[in-house]
């Protein structure tokens, strides 16, 4: 439910350095992020992610991911699975990522000794194309939720993306969302990565409009809240002791309807090339 790391942009760039690592290498890139969630009404939420990128071959890679969610309220408590498999696939210079996830909720409602459940099923079709320091993309994304509140969802974004300089990023995202209670959303997302140092990565952005059950392609994230999400502000510091060797720290707010979220999140993450 909260944003971690621009998963597809680190993938494309481990692709264009593959000319640099011996043929025989094969990527392996795990993650682990740990984020703590503050409610502006009273709720505390707790994460635990990881995240895992496995080169099939020169031009595949597999990517997973498994995180558990919980959320404290004094009248309920919520627990999320998170499950997410998926493929990224090289054809230059287009590069093409299908992504299948799996949430499953449980609600456990105060003091009454009441439960109830949702299941989640996501698609998702990702397509870039690249040329001349930019990328071009389109998304489809469908979800399905059943249980204890039906919902389905298809999100259609798109990118612009232009590498200004080594260390210089920008990335454009509008997207549109159809729910299936009627709600018709619309966004646009503004992401900025400035290269301080050869050591310290800066992002800032955000997004202003609307979204719900909103899945991030790049980052590999739903927020699947059923409140109308208005807008969102992040910052993120990549520190990188060593090249193949990152830790993450990251702040996110993020408002809602009828409620805000502040998201603290650390993270440390690795490229081994075995």
């Amino acid at each position: 439910m909260i944003e971690k790391i621009n998963f597809t942009l680190v993938v494309l760039f481990f692709l264009f350095s593959l000319e640099n690592i011996k043929a025989d290498s094969t990527l392996v890139g795990p993650s682990f992020y740990y984020t703590y969630g503050d409610y502006n009404f009273g709720s505390e939420s707790q994460s635990f992610a990881f995240y895992n990128t496995l080169q099939l071959s020169n031009n595949l890679y597999l990517i997973n991911h498994y995180e558990n969610l919980s959320i404290h309220n004094k009248n309920w408590d919520y627990l999320q699975q998170a499950f997410l498999v998926g493929v990224i696939a090289e054809a230059l210079p287009f590069y093409f990522k299908f992504t299948y996830s799996h949430y499953k909720g449980d609600f456990t409602f105060l003091p009454l000794p009441f439960e109830a459940a949702d299941f989640t099923n996501l698609y998702s079709l990702d397509v870039i194309y690249y040329i001349d320091d930019f990328y071009f993309g389109a998304s489809y994304t469908h979800l399905n939720q059943i249980g204890y509140k039906k919902q389905i969802a298809d999100q259609f974004t798109f990118r612009l993306d232009k590498i200004l300089s080594y260390d210089f990023f920008i990335s454009i995202k509008p997207s549109y969302t159809k729910l299936y209670d009627g709600r018709n959303l619309f966004s646009a997302a503004l992401r900025i990565h400035y290269l301080i140092s050869p050591e310290i990565l800066l992002k800032v952005g955000g997004f202003a409009g609307e979204r719900a059950y909103y899945f991030d392609t790049d980052l590999l994230t739903i927020f699947n809240q059923d409140d109308t999400q208005k807008y969102q502000l992040f910052v993120q510091t990549d520190l990188s002791p060593k090249e193949d060797f990152k830790f993450i720290l990251a702040y996110q707010h993020t408002k809602f309807t009828s409620f805000k979220i502040d998201y603290y999140i650390a993270g440390v993450r690795a490229a081994l090339f075995l």
